[in-house]
């Protein structure tokens, strides 16, 4: 790889030395660049030609591919700027090949290279070592296509990068808006819906506590057990899922005092922080053989609560902060029944918990499904990688 073009390393000028920086020439350390984008380059920080000339640093001429060899070691970025870089990069300039196809060229090979990277408190590859690596270059023409394909596929992969942040941005302020109130909807002949009312929760509906562990047991009930992780990661449990998760033993009585059905709401009640309590998921329809273990907190509402709705109403910072409030402990948090009974929450008209549900939904389905090309885009562009660089 030595003959691919000029090889050079970076340094980091003094920071107390003022003469050194907030010049015009971008200096761009490990943490400026970004897995897996070559094109991402976060430079905030700029230097002079004094530090240029009296410091380590030494200006790397565009076009130039600019690899990760210390700390953050792996990460590949192609500069279309001059620019400096720290003490923990190799870099490649004066290239005699095609910019784009050396760069996504390099990625693959600083990947596979990771796994054989040498030190103990700083791991790295040396510049000795990168140049001794091997790669094949087609023809230049041959080089130009395949760069620019992948090129191609790369900036659609950030692009729906940005179409999920998008998605997700609108609703974070949805939710933000709607559960403030500031963001009110009309009913089907286009009058407002009735004022919201406040409850405590304990005063919609009853919690109740398990006592079911992960044991199997002889003379008892084989059942599905849902546990603090599957609440924790919001899972999706439904009659089809169930029979994924876990099975163990209960009494009798312990299935029916811990049965799940369509609209239960299943709570963590304790984590390592106050601010971590509370995650929650929804049982959309009713679970046989299925139960809740003792590290969970299962809410029935005494009244109708929309489906949809109840994904969202306790999932909001104004309820998350009273559970926090409410926590107690040491090392570890917990929540009583009484404290979360003591939860107050406001409650539109079930018409409006409707088209809230589905509004909230839509945007959530549409995040899911612009996840899912993401994914698909992703996994293209792995194989490509894998099966166009040899």
């Amino acid at each position: 790889m030595s003959d691919l073009g000029t090889f050079s390393g970076g340094g980091t000028p003094s920071s107390s030395n003022e003469k050194f920086w907030n010049g015009n020439i971008p200096w761009i350390s490990s943490s400026d660049l970004e897995e897996d984008n070559i094109f991402k380059i976060n430079i905030s920080r700029f230097i002079t030609q004094d530090a240029i000339e009296k410091s380590s640093t030494k200006l790397c001429k565009a076009p130039s591919v600019l690899i990760v060899s210390r700390v953050g070691v792996g990460k590949v970025a192609l500069s279309f700027n001059d620019v400096c870089t720290s003490q923990d990069f190799t870099n490649i300039s004066e290239l005699k090949c095609n910019q784009l196809y050396l760069a996504f060229q390099l990625s693959k090979v600083m990947k596979k290279a990771v796994n054989e990277v040498q030190g103990t408190s700083i791991k790295g590859i040396s510049s000795s070592e990168i140049k001794s690596k091997k790669i094949y270059l087609p023809p230049t023409i041959e080089q130009e296509k395949i760069s620019s394909f992948i090129e191609k596929i790369d900036k659609r992969i950030q692009t729906q990068k940005k179409i999920i942040e998008q998605f997700e941005t609108l609703m974070k302020v949805s939710r933000e808006n709607i559960f403030s109130q500031k963001l009110r909807f009309k009913d089907e002949q286009g009058y407002d819906f009735h004022n919201w009312e406040k409850f405590k929760l304990g005063e919609i509906g009853n919690f109740q506590t398990s006592s079911i562990d992960k044991l199997s047991r002889e003379n008892e009930n084989e059942v599905y057990l849902v546990n603090y992780m599957n609440v924790y990661r919001h899972e999706d449990i439904n009659s089809t899922t169930i029979k994924l998760f876990q099975k163990v033993t209960a009494k009798e009585q312990q299935i029916t005092s811990c049965n799940l059905k369509k609209g239960d709401i299943l709570f963590t009640p304790s984590s390592e922080t106050p601010d971590d309590i509370g995650h929650s998921v929804v049982i959309s329809e009713n679970l046989e053989n299925a139960v809740f273990s003792y590290h969970l907190m299962r809410f029935r509402p005494k009244i109708e609560i929309d489906i949809l709705y109840s994904h969202y109403f306790c999932n909001i910072p104004i309820v998350l902060s009273q559970l926090s409030k409410f926590a107690t402990g040491s090392t570890r948090f917990t929540i009583s029944v009484k404290s979360f009974s003591d939860v107050e929450v406001s409650l539109p008209s079930l018409p409006e918990q409707k088209t809230i549900g589905k509004f909230l939904s839509l945007i959530e389905n549409k995040i899911e499904i612009e996840k899912q090309i993401l994914e698909k885009l992703e996994l293209q562009k792995k194989f490509l990688l894998a099966n166009l660089f040899v």
